[in-house]
């Protein structure tokens, strides 16, 4: 009676364990997701000045600045909404600078970068 309770025992511990297993697991799965989506964002179309880095919204509008700025190594950035949000790999960001923009793409709500997917110049500042 001892080793058929014995064996119970070990098999309900080794049960239970499974199951804690398996919870921490899909706990895991729905955190893996969730941070996903929060680094897949949102789509976003903005209106505003492309700016740098360096300068941030000081010179939004302008042209030399952010040019020479950029080519010292400073990030593009798009000045919109009293915020400033960095932008990934646009194609020649000079022939922006100086006009407002609406840019379209997807917004990292964790990082403030856009993903960009057009750039549209609407008239000079």
């Amino acid at each position: 009676m001892r080793k058929l309770a014995a064996v119970f025992l070990v098999l309900a511990l080794a049960a239970f364990s499974g199951a804690i297993a398996c919870d921490k697991h899909d706990a895991a799965d729905k955190t893996a997701k969730a941070d996903s989506a929060a680094r897949e964002g949102r789509e976003v179309v903005l209106t505003g000045y492309l700016t740098d880095s360096h300068c941030g919204g000081a010179h939004a509008g302008g042209k030399s600045c952010p040019v020479d700025c950029l080519k010292k190594g400073a990030k593009l950035q798009l000045h919109a909404d009293a915020k400033v949000y960095t932008l990934d790999k646009v194609d020649a960001p000079e022939s922006h600078f100086g006009y407002q923009v609406k840019v379209t793409g997807v917004l990292d709500t964790s990082s403030g970068t856009i993903r960009v997917a057009s750039i549209e110049n609407l008239r000079k500042s």
